[in-house]
């Protein structure tokens, strides 16, 4: 199986577990939560680092989805429909609580990919700081540009699916995506050329 059938797999086997929620499956909506609590976990460390606020947070979107399983649509997108309803949820409880923070606020965390213990070390050494420079770019973006660079590199949603994560139109999306992988490429390529003229100065 290639990797574009593993997604359509995995997105067929959400919209299945989605159905059988909305029919009262209690199981389905517990199985929902499993797959799908890092990705909606790591999103709202984008609105807020209190970690009991957020789990919190989670737990009551899927009590408030089970209550109002009846009255909701179906959805060929369970998680981008997940990660909008707990945008609103984020935002809604942390102004109620005063203690809201703008997506993005901190640098990115992406996971990091175990490597071989036989990796060479100058490759190594290449790619620490590949990554490193990559955070502080990121860091150097607006909190609207974080946000959509996570959504469709760090939790792999399409244009279509970030606009209804955003509240934006599609077109508004890819203008917004393009202008802010440019601004990485206007930032990224002096650091690459800086850390060129280093290793020939080594």
């Amino acid at each position: 199986m290639n990797e574009e059938e593993h997604i359509l797999n995995a997105a067929d086997i959400n919209v299945r577990l989605w159905q059988r929620f909305k029919a009262g499956d209690s199981d389905a909506l517990g199985q929902l939560a499993q797959v799908h609590y890092r990705a909606l976990y790591n999103y709202a460390t984008r609105f807020s680092s209190d970690s009991d606020f957020i789990r919190d947070a989670i737990q009551e979107l899927y009590l408030d989805l089970w209550e109002r399983r009846n009255y909701l649509s179906e959805t060929s997108f369970v998680k981008s429909y997940l990660l909008k309803a707990l945008r609103h949820k984020l935002i809604k409880e942390s102004a109620r609580l005063k203690r809201f923070h703008e997506p993005g606020q901190g640098i990115f965390d992406p996971e990091s990919s175990d490597r071989s213990i036989e990796a060479d070390i100058i490759e190594e050494e290449h790619a620490r700081f590949r990554n490193t420079r990559l955070k502080r770019v990121i860091s150097l973006l607006s909190k609207r540009q974080q946000e959509i660079i996570y959504l469709r590199f760090y939790q792999n949603l399409d244009n279509e699916d970030i606009a209804s994560v955003m509240g934006l139109g599609r077109q508004s999306v890819s203008n917004l995506l393009y202008r802010t992988l440019k601004e990485i490429k206007e930032i990224w390529v002096p650091a690459e050329f800086v850390w060129l003229l280093f290793v020939m100065l080594l």
